[in-house]
This record gives C-alpha cells, structure tokens and sequence, in this order.
C-alpha cells in the first residue's frame, strides 16, 4: 500500500481546519465588539432620554457611540478630511452641537449609519430603549453561506434593549 502523499492530504485537512477555527473567532470577535458598542450606545440614548433629549438629540448619541464599527467615513471627505484622532473628536463635538438633521449630516457621516435605529418606550417611570443595528455579513458568514451550512443573508441584524429609570418626566411635560 503506497502512502506517497498522505503528508500533503494531512497538511491539508489541518490547513482547512485552522482556516474555520480563525473565520470562526474573527467572526466572534467582531460581532462581540459590535455587541457591547450597540450596548453602550442604548445605555447613552436612555441616558439622553431620561434627562429629557428630544428624538434628534437621542439618534445622535446612538451614532457616536457606533463609531469604531460604523465603517468607512463618508462626511468630510477629501480636501475638508480631518487626520487623526484629535481631529476626529473635533468632528464628533461639533457634530453633538449640530441643530438639525441639515447641519449634522454635512459636519460627519460614516457609511453604516443608515443601518442605526432605536425606539423609546416610556412606562413604569422607565424609559426602555430598543437599538437595532445592520451590520454586514462579514466572509465566514458567506463562506458557510456556500457550504448550505448557514442562510446567505447580507446583512446581520443586532438588536439590544436597555432600560433606565426616567427622569425628565418628573421636571419636563413632554
């Protein structure tokens, strides 16, 4: 019996496994990240709206806080691009003080910003914010798409509900 070659299969079937484990945590990892930012950014919506800020004001703070998974930075681009991080945060401040959607969506947009949403729910002298992001499939994803193992869906929906006790209802009327 010839066993000219079984190293190469071996090497092979080693290769391909180690091929799924790193897909397997590259894809674990990053929708962990994406996890705990959707986290952080509901806990600042109801913070923003247990202290009485209005819809715009909420969405803003949603946005920012979905920066570091929001992709690439469509608004400023070219020649009014600003480098580096403090550049960045300038960007950021004056973007919270923007009065209108108008102003905000000219001083800083990013390309997944579409895929952000969030709804308040008030009750119980609770605010209960519900966050929902689109985020893209990434290659495991579609590589198990090819495999029939998983669905071949383009986008992957992350969702997080984050309750607060509500504040502004004990000074403002909404």
């Amino acid at each position: 019996m010839s066993r000219r070659g079984q190293a190469i299969v071996e090497s092979l079937v080693v290769l391909l496994f180690l091929l799924g484990a790193t897909f397997f945590f590259y894809d674990f990892a990053s929708g962990l990240v994406a996890r705990l930012l959707l986290d952080n950014a509901a806990a600042n919506v109801a913070r923003a709206d247990a202290v009485g800020f209005n819809d715009f004001h909420q969405a803003k703070a949603l946005r920012v806080g979905m920066i570091p998974i929001s992709g690439r930075r469509t608004v400023p681009d070219g020649e009014r691009a600003v480098a580096g991080a403090a550049g960045e945060r300038a960007l950021v401040r004056t973007y919270l003080q923007a009065a209108d959607w108008a102003e905000a969506d000219g001083i800083l947009d990013y390309e997944r910003w579409d895929g952000l949403s969030h709804t308040v729910r008030h009750g119980d002298k609770q605010s209960r914010v519900t966050a929902t992001f689109e985020i893209p499939s990434t290659l495991p994803w579609r590589l198990g798409a090819l495999l029939g193992v998983v669905p071949a869906a383009e986008t992957r929906t992350l969702r997080t509900e984050w309750p607060i006790e509500d504040h502004a209802s004990l000074w403002l009327v909404r």
